[in-house]
Parts: structure tokens; C-alpha cells; sequence
């Protein structure tokens, strides 16, 4: 973390409840006194710096650590070998793991959000097994932002909030995991953890992926189109074309209703997104998709979700196959601009597989050249490539070094 991370300080936890004995999400058991004296012993030696975490009734944060060049200097002492380790692979850090400590991928959430321990089955298994080969292949690649260094700056300040004034994104972070909700695998279960899920979706367009650029797929009106295929319906070819509310606000508002347990709660979180004229929004939207009405203010979303990762799933597996890295953004994918025609037909051909009806695709092309012209209007040498991988990273390190 202190050399290649963009954030060199890193999470740990002083509570004590949280140094449980090993569980399916916790697989390093520590003992609470045995860390919590190691590390206080360590800042009170000048080997790391501690910031404190915090907890107020809006706010909480947790401690956090970095190392100190002392304790750099140490590790990197000929007595633990790994300069010389770092010397022989050419600023290569090879990091083992013990497989049996493998973190967990599949997830399973109350409806308070807590993670609940639960029995293995075939079922979890193979998602645990498909989720597997994908994360495999993501780790194995180069995948990147290429964006300048004030377009930088322009995103974590729109990442920027109340909560959390100094965003910042770990682009080392490019491992998947599933998350199903309400003690169910059959509700929710769509893909998360990857980095760039958590950027602005504005600046997915600058993703390349092994230097080459990207482009999107997205299942247009996806929810919506999958109701209206449940009811063997044909849908509307867009199902937010209502002519007197703006179309981001019909999709906001479709989206809460559908998953919302009633229609109080609804409203309130459609008011919540700074949208006007509520009720007559819903009001609009329920006779508007007659035909589907009855799911909606029933949570049918996390059912919905479900059959979408079900899908993702599917595409991805497939990807892999034709040799092509693939992200998932829940709906939508991001391949190398080579393989939009084999995404293009498993996309179809999968939609069609699961429900029986013809899906509607969105391409989102990428923006190198606009990138390009960007930078270099701005200042010849200002481009950065931030990279999500941490092999890639020292790569990198060494070049400009």
C-alpha cells in the first residue's frame, strides 16, 4: 500500500466485536489484545502513523495506518529477503496465499443487511466455482482508466459527498463477489466488488482494457422489458417516453417503484431524489405500464435482480470462453471494442434463452479520441493511467522509474 497505492493508509478495526473466531466472511482470526497492543507498540515506535477512527450519530470512520519509512526500511532488511526477492524478479512482488484462506464470494444478507452464515449446496458451489474462473481472468489483465490528470481530479470531486468529503478508488480492486439479500438465494445476487462499479458512469467510456479501447453494452430498460416478458407481453420499445417528465426521472422513479414495498415508501424515495410532481409521476407510470402494475410497490426488484445476475452470469461465462475480459456494470458489460459483435449475439441469444423474448441493446462507444484531444490541448505530458492491477502497477513503476 505504501508504495504503489494510490492511498497509502489502509482500514483496520479496533472493535472488539469484530475479532470474532473465523467464519465463513471472516477467514484471519486475531486475537483483539494481542493486534490492538502490536499495533499501538508500533506507532508509539515510530514504525506507522494511526488515524484514528471515529464514531458520531450521522458519521463513523474506522482507524487507519500507514507505514512509516522506518518499517519500510526494515522489511526491506536482508534478514526477511525481500529486496533481494524484488531484485530477482525485476520490482516484481510475488504475493502468496494460502488457498484455504481464500475471502468469501458469495454472500448471503438478512434484510438488515447482515451477513448470515448459511450451508453449502451444488447451487452455491458452482457460483462459487463460476466466480472463480471470472475473477480469474480479471486478475490476469490489464485493465485501466485513461483519463488526464485533472479529469481525475474532476471525478472524486463528483465522487465527493457529506459522508465521505475525500473520496478515493482503490483500482486495485478488480476481484467480483455476489451478494443475495433477504436470507434467500433467490433475491438479488448481482455482481459487485469491482472498481469500476464505484466510478461515475460518464467516465466508464475510458476504461481500456489491455491497452485497447472499450466498449459498453446495455440492456435497455431491463427490468421493465423482463416484467412484460414474464407476462409474454411485447414491451414498449421505450419504456420511459412519457412526454411531460424528464426520462432520467421516469427511470429513477421506475426503478423505486419496482422495488419498494409500497407505495408510501416509494414516494418518499423518489422525493428523497430531488424529483418534482411525485404522485402524478406514479400515477403516470401505473397506467402508463398497465400491464405490468401489479408488480410493482411488491419488491419484485430483488426477484428481478436475481434473474439479471442469473443472465450476467451466463454472458460472462461465455466471454470467457471466446478469450475476452469482460466487466460487469449489473445490466450492462465492458469488453475490448474487438469483441462488441460477440457480446452483441451472447447478449441476444442469452436474453432470449431465459425469456423467451428479443432484448433491446444500447451501445456506448468509447472515448479515446476525445481523450486524446483532450490531453492534448491541456498539457503534453499530464495524461495518467491509473491501473487497477497491482502486478501492472510496479510494471509500471519500474518504466517511469
Amino acid at each position: 500500500a505504501a508504495k504503489v497505492s494510490v492511498n497509502p493508509y489502509r482500514y483496520i478495526s479496533k472493535n472488539k466485536s469484530d475479532f470474532a473466531k473465523e467464519t465463513r466472511y471472516k477467514k484471519i482470526f486475531c486475537k483483539y489484545d494481542y493486534f490492538v497492543g502490536a499495533i499501538n507498540d508500533l506507532v508509539a515506535l515510530g514504525y506507522i502513523h494511526e488515524n484514528n477512527g471515529y464514531r458520531y450519530v450521522t458519521n463513523a470512520k474506522r482507524t487507519r495506518i500507514k507505514a512509516l519509512p522506518k518499517l519500510i526500511d526494515e522489511i526491506l532488511k536482508p534478514t526477511y529477503g525481500v529486496a533481494g526477492l524484488i531484485a530477482s524478479k525485476g520490482n516484481m512482488a510475488l504475493v502468496q496465499y494460502n488457498q484455504d484462506l481464500e475471502m468469501e464470494t458469495i454472500f448471503l444478507r438478512d434484510a438488515e443487511k447482515n451477513n448470515v452464515d448459511y450451508e453449502d449446496t451444488d447451487i452455491t458451489r458452482l457460483m462459487r466455482k463460476n466466480l472463480k474462473a471470472i475473477n480469474d481472468r480479471l486478475y490476469q489483465d490489464r485493465i485501466t482508466l485513461h483519463i488526464t490528470n485533472s479529469q481525475y481530479k474532476e471525478m472524486l470531486q463528483e465522487l465527493s459527498s457529506k459522508k465521505n468529503p475525500k473520496p478515493s478508488v482503490d483500482f486495485t480492486r478488480n476481484g467480483l463477489h455476489r451478494v443475495f439479500n433477504n436470507s434467500s438465494f433467490e433475491d438479488g445476487g448481482r455482481f459487485y466488488g469491482g472498481w469500476w462499479l464505484n466510478i461515475p458512469k460518464d467516465y466508464r467510456k475510458y476504461i481500456e482494457i489491455g491497452r485497447k479501447p472499450t466498449v459498453e453494452l446495455d440492456y435497455s430498460g431491463h427490468h421493465f422489458r423482463i416484467l412484460y416478458a414474464m407476462e409474454c407481453l411485447i414491451p414498449p420499445d421505450d419504456p420511459y417516453d412519457l412526454p411531460d417528465f424528464k426520462r432520467e426521472d421516469q427511470k429513477t422513479a421506475g426503478m423505486i417503484i419496482i422495488n419498494a414495498s409500497d407505495e408510501g415508501a416509494a414516494a418518499h424515495a423518489i422525493q428523497s431524489e430531488g424529483i418534482k410532481n411525485v404522485k402524478r409521476l406514479i400515477k403516470a407510470l401505473k397506467v402508463h405500464h398497465a400491464p405490468i402494475a401489479k408488480y410493482f410497490f411488491t419488491g419484485e426488484g430483488n426477484k428481478l435482480m436475481y434473474k439479471d445476475s442469473i443472465l450476467a452470469e451466463r454472458v460472462m461465462l461465455r466471454m470467457l470462453e471466446s478469450g475476452s475480459t469482460i466487466l460487469p456494470v449489473h445490466d450492462s458489460f465492458i469488453v475490448r471494442n474487438s469483441y462488441e459483435t460477440e457480446l452483441e449475439e451472447i447478449m441476444q441469444e442469452e436474453y432470449e434463452r431465459a425469456f423467451a423474448s428479443t432484448a433491446k441493446l444500447k451501445v456506448k462507444r468509447t472515448a479515446r479520441e476525445a481523450t486524446s484531444e483532450d490531453r492534448e490541448s491541456q498539457h503534453p505530458h499530464e495524461a495518467t493511467i491509473v491501473n487497477m492491477n497491482l502486478k501492472t502497477l510496479l510494471q509500471n513503476l519500474q518504466e517511469y522509474s
